[in-house]
């Protein structure tokens, strides 16, 4: 537990994001003990007004999304945060349920270009690029992040409604 608090430490003072590579280094850690150290501190996290998020090579402190109301109400925030559109909740929902998924097999599925709605929901860090898929071209697999999962008020991707059973009341409900 104490490397746990020592890294804690290190991210609250390091700025925005730390590279888990410069951690490894630090503390002589292979890469893998480091994200399960990573991990199983964002774990005791979740439940904490400060999270943490681990994404691509970097890690870094956040708050909590489920406080985010209470944080604009301190600081009277004028504008609060914008809604997101029917585009941009298709396609989160297409991500959530389909992940890892290509931008492409998501425009597939909406029949429209997604190029900004993807820019968008990456800047939200709603979503993000979880790997490369092996074929031509090597496109980038998009994932929900835990932040969206926030937002929609569920903690783990597993909560989600069951696809299938939405759309067969949603048909039966049209007969």
């Amino acid at each position: 537990m104490e490397i746990e608090n020592k890294i804690e430490a290190i991210l609250l003072l390091g700025g925005d994001e730390i590279k888990i590579k410069e951690l490894c280094r630090f503390f002589s850690i292979p890469l893998e003990e480091m994200l399960k150290i990573l991990e199983n501190l964002k774990e005791n996290r979740r439940e904490t007004g400060i999270n943490i998020e681990i994404s691509d090579e970097v890690v870094s402190l956040v708050t909590n999304p489920i406080y985010g109301e209470v944080i604009n109400n301190f600081f009277e925030q004028e504008t609060k945060p914008k809604k997101l559109s029917n585009a941009a909740l298709e396609t989160l929902s297409i991500i959530a349920y389909r992940q890892p998924i290509t931008k492409g097999e998501i425009e597939a599925i909406r029949g429209v270009s997604i190029d900004r709605i993807i820019q968008n929901l990456e800047e939200k860090k709603f979503i993000r690029v979880c790997g490369k898929r092996e074929s031509i071209g090597r496109p980038n697999l998009y994932e929900v992040t835990d932040k969206f999962l926030s937002y929609i008020g569920i903690k783990h991707i597993e909560e989600l409604p069951n696809y299938f059973e939405i759309k067969e009341s949603s048909e039966n409900g049209r007969n």
